[in-house]
């Protein structure tokens, strides 16, 4: 088990930049964090659409569109984490 933390600790530490000095890394990786998110946010958008076409129709949506569903709303989670993380690192390096 502990090697399993020491992995989500590593993975964690490069998504992160932890160990990135050099500012001009951070604005490409913000970029593409911040599109990552948005996509993410469009997808969101696709399943909320999805739902309400299932009521309207009242067809009742498969097991993998729930799990889809949980999966979209993990992603969205860690990619707003991780970008948050990155831009407090980037703010503390330039003040």
């Amino acid at each position: 088990m502990r090697k399993l933390v020491e992995l989500a600790d590593v993975c964690w530490e490069g998504l992160t930049l932890k160990h990135v000095e050099h500012r001009k890394m951070f604005f490409p990786y913000i970029l593409f964090m911040a599109i990552a998110f948005l996509f993410e946010l469009f997808l969101l958008g696709l399943l909320i659409l999805s739902c309400i076409l299932f009521y309207s129709f009242h067809v009742q949506p498969n097991l993998e569109f729930y799990i889809s569903f949980l999966i979209l709303i993990l992603m969205l989670f860690i990619t707003f984490s991780v970008l948050r993380t990155v831009i407090k690192k980037l703010n503390k390096m330039i003040l």
